[in-house]
């Protein structure tokens, strides 16, 4: 498959993209919200981009597992070097679907 998503493949991805507040503290603020914007705009980008691409890879599966880069203190990096984050359909009464973005392990419990 090749790195960039085509504008056909993200048409089939046409709802919302949200993440359960750990997934966002983790994977996108990086240890708190004291870092420059763009690198926080960067991250969500690269963890929206794995998601859709994991989605693209098993379409048809309730839920998706996907690994990003860890960055943080080096001996985090050192110890974990990967955050496992799942991609699933998030449906719930009276709102619209929306994919939903959470650690691997609150998918788990």
């Amino acid at each position: 498959m090749s790195d960039s998503l085509t504008s056909e493949a993200l048409n089939t991805l046409p709802l919302p993209v949200v993440f359960t507040p750990d997934a966002w503290q983790h994977a996108v603020l990086l240890d708190g919200s004291n870092h420059p914007e763009k690198l926080q705009l960067d991250r969500l980008s690269n963890v929206v981009r794995a998601a859709f691409k994991a989605h693209l890879a098993d379409p048809n599966a309730p839920y998706v597992v996907f690994e990003i880069a860890k960055f943080g203190s080096v001996s985090n990096a050192e110890h974990e070097p990967l955050l496992r984050l799942s991609l699933s359909l998030l449906q719930a009464s009276g709102q619209p679907n929306a994919l939903l973005i959470a650690l691997a392990e609150e998918q788990q419990r």
